[in-house]
């Protein structure tokens, strides 16, 4: 999956919130296309019908299909400076020991 995705930066009270729609987007997509037999094979583990023994067969199945899925986000050239000067700018000043101050 190629990029860039855009990377909206928003303050938060404790710090900042990354809005990464656009890449969770074309990630849904993906999976729908690309990973559709996996996903129906999920369901269909979640769907059986049979007594919860601490194991949830479906899980090695997510597992592996996360391993399929790039779930990096791609960061290019000058794009890096900018997405951690926003990063820093919304953060807010930090005091001295790393606090916000």
């Amino acid at each position: 999956m190629a990029g860039p995705f855009r990377v909206s930066v928003d303050r938060t009270p404790s710090g900042v919130a990354l809005d990464v729609s656009h890449f969770v987007e074309r990630l849904v997509l993906d999976l729908v296309t690309e990973h559709a037999d996996a996903l129906a094979e999920i369901l269909a583990e979640q769907a059986e019908d049979r007594p919860y023994d601490g194991h949830r067969p479906e899980t090695l199945l997510v597992e592996q299909l996360v391993d399929a899925l790039d779930t990096r986000i791609p960061v290019y050239g000058v794009q890096c400076r900018r997405l951690a000067d926003r990063i820093r700018a919304a953060a807010g000043p930090v005091a001295e020991g790393g606090a916000a101050a």
